[in-house]
């Protein structure tokens, strides 16, 4: 059995996804730090601090100002809040 065939395409997510600037992305608010609104996906953290308080796991859509692949980390502004409580 050649197993090159076998897994030939497969990939395996990263738990630190990277991100360039102008991505719009769908995600949940997982909490706050120092006032603004942070959103997680795997390890990576994006701050939104034009966000209002009180959405803490409410789904939202935003968009990626600047982002770090070195650290995960990046700042985005809240376009839409997609889910509400």
């Amino acid at each position: 059995m050649n197993l090159d065939k076998l897994f030939a395409g497969w990939t395996f997510r990263t738990n630190r996804p990277s991100y360039g600037a102008g991505d719009e992305l769908t995600a949940f608010v997982t909490g706050y730090d120092n006032g603004a609104a942070q959103v997680r996906i795997g390890d990576t953290i994006i701050t939104l601090a034009d966000a209002d308080r009180g959405l803490d796991d409410r789904l939202v859509r935003l968009r990626v100002v600047e982002f770090d692949a070195d650290d995960a980390t990046g700042s985005g502004e809240l376009l839409d809040v997609v889910e509400d409580a």
